[in-house]
């Protein structure tokens, strides 16, 4: 399957309606859910981490195979997926992951700008001292993926480095407004990642300069470098649609 090449097969176990799922780099999805929910909750990972291309085609019957289910909570999964405007329907009972004009992927990171700095302003209160060792050791992780030129191994910990923060907002709809954006700009971001002629380590100073100013306790900061550290892709779509 198109954009599927370094995935792991997923494996569903699902006990007395406790769904579990083995994504990702080993990453385990579990939670008491209906099947169609454990196979949403996979798909947007791949959608947010970029395991899909822009145009990669997903089919039904195959994802039904995939996961060793029925279609029926495969195509469940696909059309939230779609109501959400993550992917796109398309014929023969199968969907489509949206090619992004270069002006919508750069609202797209404009309203991530917006979301993600109000959501770690709100976090700064519940940042603890093992919190930023995590963060800290995300950051190395994620210069050393960069050296490489790994971006998927980047773009994993990227979000866990975000999520890590926004999920201390205490605010679960925002946290759900901002993985919907990740769903849609992710195949694209990961695009250009692979596009690009070098693997730029500014691409993590963001994250530097964010966890330097949590542990000085400038919180006063935290907004700004969130929206210049997400504002580069807005930069980046505009230069290639001409508009800057």
């Amino acid at each position: 399957m198109s954009g599927l090449d370094a995935t792991p097969q997923a494996e569903l176990l699902c006990e007395s309606h406790s769904c579990q799922i083995a994504g990702m780099n080993g990453a385990i999805i579990q939670k008491e859910t209906s099947l169609s929910d454990g196979i949403y909750a996979e798909l947007k990972n791949r959608l947010i981490l970029g395991y899909y291309r822009p145009g990669d085609r997903l089919s039904m019957r195959k994802l039904a195979v995939e996961f060793g289910t029925s279609p029926m909570p495969v195509r469940e999964a696909l059309k939230r997926l779609a109501s959400e405007h993550a992917i796109e329907s398309a014929a023969a009972k199968a969907f489509n992951v949206p090619r992004l004009s270069d002006k919508r992927a750069a609202d797209l990171f404009d309203l991530r700008a917006l979301l993600e700095s109000a959501a770690v302003e709100a976090a700064h209160r519940a940042m603890t001292p093992d919190m930023l060792d995590e963060l800290s050791a995300l950051c190395e992780r994620m210069d050393a993926h960069l050296k490489l030129r790994d971006f998927r191994a980047y773009m994993a910990d990227n979000y866990r480095f975000h999520f890590l923060l926004y999920r201390k907002a205490d605010n679960p709809d925002m946290v759900a407004m901002i993985e919907q954006l990740w769903m849609k700009s992710g195949p694209s971001l990961y695009q250009g990642f692979e596009k690009s002629d070098v693997a730029n380590l500014d691409w993590n100073l963001g994250h530097k300069q964010l966890l330097d100013a949590i542990r000085h306790g400038h919180v006063s900061d935290f907004g700004a470098i969130m929206r210049k550290d997400i504002g580069w892709g807005a930069e980046f779509y505009r230069s290639e649609a001409g508009d800057v």
